[in-house]
């Protein structure tokens, strides 16, 4: 199991380095950065300090999208940081969330991201592209880059199964709503000649450990309203708690506080619920749902620490989870 920590939040732009260095010390593999212009710093500029700041650990988009970045800039730019950083740059893409919610722009269509994602594939491996018509190619000599593509449905994970390095699941941290996920991926993976373990499958949610469960829960209640919000209509493993909750969240969904503590729009997920959607709880509680999930075929979490206790989060992962797995106990698995 490979272990992500992801930042995103109106905090300074030094804090993400800090963030960053921390998770390195931690022990973390992957250090993902948000993208939603004007709510998060600028997404390279945190990406290039980031990786200034650090030696091993990598960093990736956490994720950027295909429509407010146009696909040569995103290419240009994750080349750049490639050669830059030896290698340790990664690439997340979807079809956008708050990132165009915010601004009122539609996502991508899976036909729009698709021709989207061909183009900077082929950049960030030193190909061509056709792009508007002309013949598009970087002169940035650096190693191609791992590209992620993130969803939550059907669709675009498909499309991550037949195209993509990795795939980053937002459907939830419950076995059963990765399971159902990982089935559109597998479609899409077997379209193109591949298998699952050809892919790095990561899930990403919001995450608080605290010795006080409800507190870490209500840290996290937000993250898993917006989760919610896009899985309950057409999961068909959740119960009718989640889908009437999914369905009221949407409607009356506010952009501006998205995944901010508190939201009024998360009051709808009880307890029970968001623990179907987050890493969240005590250290045992959320060592034991990332077991759950490596029994699913879940090469990587990204826990996206939320809530007045990053730090302490971060630390608790690195002091207590990610070492049960980088030394197996004596029965071979992690507690």
């Amino acid at each position: 199991m490979r272990f992500g920590a992801g930042f995103w939040g109106p905090f300074p732009l030094r804090r993400y380095v800090e963030y960053a260095t921390l998770a390195e010390r931690r022990g973390f593999d992957v250090a993902w950065i948000g993208d939603t212009q004007l709510i998060t710093p600028d997404l390279y500029s945190a990406m290039a300090l980031c990786l200034n700041a650090t030696s091993t650990i990598l960093v990736g988009s956490g994720v950027t999208n295909s429509v407010t970045r146009d696909p040569t800039v995103t290419a240009g730019a994750a080349l750049a940081l490639n050669e830059f950083s030896n290698g340790r740059c990664v690439l997340g893409v979807g079809v956008g969330g708050s990132a165009v919610h915010t601004v009122g722009l539609p996502e991508d269509r899976a036909s729009e991201f698709r021709q989207k994602l061909e183009a900077i594939k082929a950049l960030v491996r030193g190909g061509t592209a056709r792009v508007n018509g002309v013949e598009a190619r970087g002169k940035i000599a650096a190693p191609p880059v791992p590209v992620y593509v993130a969803s939550s449905s059907p669709l675009m994970l498909q499309l991550a199964g037949e195209m993509a390095d990795g795939v980053i699941l937002n459907v939830g941290v419950a076995p059963e709503l990765v399971q159902e996920a990982l089935k559109h991926v597998e479609r899409g993976a077997s379209r193109a000649g591949r298998d699952l373990s050809d892919l790095d499958i990561a899930v990403f949610a919001g995450s608080a450990i605290d010795g006080e469960s409800s507190r870490a829960i209500e840290e996290t209640r937000s993250w898993a309203a917006t989760t919610a919000r896009r899985v309950a209509k057409w999961v068909s493993s959740g119960d009718a708690e989640m889908r009437s909750a999914g369905a009221a969240i949407l409607a009356q969904y506010d952009w501006s506080e998205h995944i901010t503590v508190g939201a009024a729009h998360a009051r709808r997920v009880s307890d029970a619920m968001a623990r179907n959607f987050v890493f969240a709880g005590t250290v045992d509680e959320v060592a034991q749902s990332i077991k759950r999930l490596e029994a699913c075929g879940v090469t990587q979490v990204i826990a996206l620490p939320m809530g007045s206790r990053i730090e302490a989060t971060l630390e608790a992962f690195g002091r207590e989870i990610i070492p049960a797995w980088r030394t197996p106990t004596l029965a071979g698995s992690p507690p």
